[in-house]
């Protein structure tokens, strides 16, 4: 089979886990003697020294800049989003695939989309892990917000009516044909087709998956006295980490000599940083908490090794977040929220903890359980990495997505006999 990948970014060049996920489902499918070619964003092409002969770093996003929209990519855009359109072209008539797989659409513009739909009618097949079909494009987001200053406001505002007149496509992203759609998790599949309006029939849940060879729990951890909490992620407000430092602070005042610590691996926008720096000097947790830095995804089983507790306070509803997976394939204790897809993930007392989301007593209860508890951590952690084995496989995803590109195609043949 022909598969052709779109993306919006690909290894080496990343921005999370998802990346590292859409290289190892495609390097899976080539184990599979499948042909494949990957057409992504030429994001930080120029730093990609080695050779790439499957790999088509071509593609123009909305906002090159993933942090900061800058106003001139307004006035190139339909240039760019021209210039996609021939480079798909192009490349669906010189590899001619059997199916277009769009596994990342987050700052790509939908016409993308749109041309693969018109080029392999019914042969499109969508994995969905975010609601960027419901989301506004770069370009329209930057406009309908106000300006960070409020002498630039009126400016702003005039500038914003013109644009959105004239240079920017307004067409919902949701106006799509969607033929299959896969979901990341239930909750996923319950937007896409209350939200987006794909008919149900049209989706599949295909839970995301991990290398279980890579991530094992049969690796001792170091003890020394203490319980080892982690915290591995974007550092954010809507991932709840000052949740995380409000629980230790009722703790610290309710036990000083609570045996915890807690590492932070990540990164953080300078205003996030100061929140979290401040927490920590009020609740005089200094000694408890210790900001790593980021890691490669790599490294983290090393990390995973050194730990007994993930906690994962998210405020957003998750589509279904990789790192519970990997953590709980190393036989940590989850402590985490049940919000979007990851209680399809995290039964409480079962295989995690769960605390709602934002209640920092809660989550303090959940951790002084954990820790006065080892035959319940013990529990928890075989548990968790039997459910890993059972449900959150890489293999087991990659086989799902293969049967649905062979059903696919299976029904179109029927259909033209």
């Amino acid at each position: 089979m022909r598969i052709l990948v779109i993306t919006n970014y690909y290894p080496p060049v990343e921005l999370g886990g998802w990346e590292q996920l859409t290289c190892n489902v495609v390097a899976e499918l080539i184990n599979r003697n499948h042909e494949v070619q990957v057409l992504t964003s030429n994001y930080l092409k120029e730093q990609i020294k080695k050779s790439e002969p499957d790999v088509n770093r071509a593609l123009y996003l909305e906002s090159y800049d993933p942090q900061k929209y800058h106003p001139n990519y307004t006035l190139i855009h339909r240039l760019q989003e021209k210039e996609n359109i021939q480079t798909l072209t192009k490349l669906e008539e010189s590899f001619k695939p059997d199916i277009i797989y769009i596994n990342g659409m987050w700052n790509l513009p939908h016409s993308l989309a749109k041309r693969a739909e018109e080029l392999t009618p019914g042969r499109v097949v969508y994995y969905i892990a975010s609601y960027w079909p419901t989301e506004q494009d770069a370009h329209t987001a930057y406009w309908s917000t106000p300006a960070n200053k409020s002498w630039r406001e009126v400016p702003k505002n005039f500038l914003a009516s013109v644009v959105k007149k004239t240079l920017i496509n307004s067409t919902p992203r949701s106006h799509l044909d969607f033929e299959l759609v896969l979901c990341v998790s239930a909750y996923v599949q319950d937007y896409v087709v209350e939200q987006v309006g794909v008919p149900k029939e049209r989706t599949r849940v295909v839970h995301n998956g991990i290398e279980l060879d890579l991530f094992r729990a049969n690796q001792l951890r170091p003890h020394d006295g203490n319980l080892k909490l982690l915290y591995a992620g974007r550092l954010s407000p809507d991932k709840g980490v000052h949740t995380i430092l409000e629980s230790l602070g009722m703790l610290r005042k309710e036990n000083p000599n609570l045996p915890i610590q807690l590492s932070i691996y990540g990164s953080a926008t300078s205003d996030y940083q100061s929140r979290l720096e401040g927490l920590i000097t009020e609740h005089k947790l200094g000694g408890v908490v210790h900001f790593k830095g980021v890691v490669p995804r790599e490294e983290m089983p090393a990390v995973f090794a050194e730990h007994e507790v993930l906690l994962f306070p998210s405020i957003w509803s998750e589509p279904l977040a990789r790192i519970i997976q990997e953590a709980m394939a190393c036989g940590l204790v989850v402590i985490g929220t049940s919000t979007g897809g990851t209680r399809e993930i995290l039964q409480d007392g079962v295989n995690g903890l769960i605390f709602t989301a934002g209640d920092a007593r809660m989550l303090a209860n959940k951790i002084l359980q954990i820790t006065s508890d080892e035959e319940l951590r013990s529990e928890i952690g075989l548990a968790a990495r039997c459910t890993v084995e059972k449900e959150f496989s890489l293999d087991r995803m990659v086989d799902e997505i293969e049967e649905s590109f062979k059903h696919l195609l299976n029904r179109l043949e029927f259909t033209f006999e």
